[in-house]
């Protein structure tokens, strides 16, 4: 009865390892981080997201099947990187001092249809106008987030934890009016299928199922 159910138990995780899954999760991911994020709107992200993917997949944490999956995989993983790296350095172009006017006056004439005393005497208009060289103001929100994450993952690197801590902290704070335009519902959801779309094709995910094989083998 016991073999029964440990057969069992093993051919649900041999289908569930199936790299088709991974695909499925990722492409789920793909449509809800769509729905949250948009798309990608700077070069950073896909470049940051090929870096990523070339080191994770380097260095073994994650493992590609070395059939036609691997290349779905690769692409939808590239993909999936590419919306998360937005929800970290997508600021985009912002004008923090657009709300700067000043009032000003504002001559005008009356319609010929006015009668002529109308038209002697002109009108005033007051018009809230934005200040020169500062009210168009642009900052590249984007090259800030990425300075301050390439910053952090360096301190951490080094083991400086304060100061990876101080420029995380920036990051966050940097990026907060970011957030507030995302839709957080979908991005929730686009981060646990991504999350575990990688973690179905990690080296820890295939460890273990290598263990379990070999205990298999072994009882046999």
């Amino acid at each position: 009865m016991n073999e029964e159910l440990e057969s069992r138990h093993t051919g649900v995780a041999d289908l569930i390892a199936h790299p088709a899954w991974a695909a499925l999760l990722a492409l789920t991911a793909l449509g809800f981080g769509y729905l949250g994020l948009g798309l990608p709107q700077h070069y950073y992200q896909p470049l940051f997201a090929a870096i990523t993917l070339a080191l994770l997949w380097r260095h073994g944490i994650i493992e590609l099947p070395r059939n036609p999956w691997r290349w779905l995989l690769f692409v939808l993983y590239y993909l999936v990187l590419c919306l998360m790296y937005k929800l970290l350095i997508g600021g985009g172009i912002n004008t923090p001092f657009s709300w700067l006017k000043v009032p000003t006056l504002e001559f005008g004439s009356q319609s010929g249809d006015a009668p002529w005393y109308q038209q002697v005497v002109p009108t005033l208009n007051i018009k809230l106008v934005g200040v020169a060289h500062i009210s168009d103001w642009q900052i590249d929100i984007t090259k800030i987030q990425t300075l301050l994450l390439v910053t952090t993952l360096m301190a951490a690197m080094l083991r400086f934890q304060p100061f990876a801590s101080l420029t995380a902290l920036a990051l966050l704070v940097v990026s907060i009016p970011t957030f507030i335009h995302f839709n957080w519902d979908w991005v929730m959801l686009f981060l646990i299928c991504g999350t575990a779309a990688f973690y179905m094709q990690s080296g820890a995910a295939h460890s273990a199922d290598r263990r379990r094989r070999a205990r298999r083998e072994a009882d046999a």
